[in-house]
């Protein structure tokens, strides 16, 4: 059987040894309807590590990956390696994985309303031996016990009338697309993070790349006095946004 021609040479490496015969037939038929690659197969590889993914969860991209090295880096240029970390719309479990793995002192919760996410992110933590917590619960009826000093979050921030590619049909749209342009997340995160923060902390976001001009407007809003940052990604987009309180 010939390879599709949107299947990379490993890809279809991969995927002729997991699947034989009239089972390759059908995945060629998926691939030709825009199905995720990274669901047939079963895993990609993030930041290094291998991340299982399932249908029902979004797909981790190489953008996030660009938040857990600015955010390592941060971590790291702070004397920050051993805090509470709130983790928001944990996925794959992806991030918390990472952070776990290259600073093992953190202390990680992580939070998802899927709990097809939550069970996958268990999954993929066990794999490397991190110790998360993870909880199915909505951030918007999450109220924190302890309080943290880095809240991450890659969290829904697609317009719902924004254009997106045809694969997106097959991942949960509640983990892509958001109200208000994109920006629900942001605001209610940024909004009540005061209650959830240490006195110095760090909050970390991937962002749509139109929405940093905003935020940053709306990060000083709430934090005056912080240091509001905006970094772009590979592709040169506005795409990280970090609030830094000391």
């Amino acid at each position: 059987m010939n390879k599709p021609s949107k299947v990379t040479d490993l890809d279809w490496i991969l995927l002729t040894e997991k699947y034989k015969d009239k089972k390759l037939e059908k995945v060629v038929k998926l691939i030709e309807k825009d199905y995720p690659i990274q669901y047939l197969i079963g895993n990609v590889d993030f930041y290094g590590y291998e991340i299982f993914v399932k249908k029902g969860v979004l797909i981790p991209r190489f953008e996030t990956e660009g938040l857990l090295e600015e955010t390592i880096k941060l971590l790291k240029d702070e004397n920050m390696d051993d805090i509470s970390v709130l983790d928001i719309g944990t996925g794959t479990g992806c991030i918390p994985v990472v952070l776990k793995k290259e600073l093992p002192n953190l202390e990680i919760t992580s939070i998802d309303v899927n709990g097809k996410a939550i069970k996958l992110a268990k999954l993929n933590a066990s794999n490397y031996n991190a110790t998360i917590n993870f909880i199915k619960k909505n951030i918007f009826h999450y109220k924190p016990i302890n309080k943290y000093s880095l809240i991450i979050s890659n969290p829904p921030y697609v317009s719902k009338d924004e254009p997106v590619g045809p694969e997106i049909k097959y991942e949960p749209k509640n983990a892509i697309f958001a109200d208000h342009e994109g920006l629900k997340y942001y605001e209610y995160i940024i909004k009540n993070a005061k209650k959830w923060t240490t006195d110095k902390n760090i909050l970390a976001f991937e962002i749509g790349c139109g929405q940093g001009k905003y935020l940053k407007q709306y990060a000083k809003a709430y934090y005056p006095k912080s240091k509001v940052i905006i970094k772009k990604d590979l592709s040169q987009r506005d795409r990280y946004l970090f609030i830094i309180n000391k």
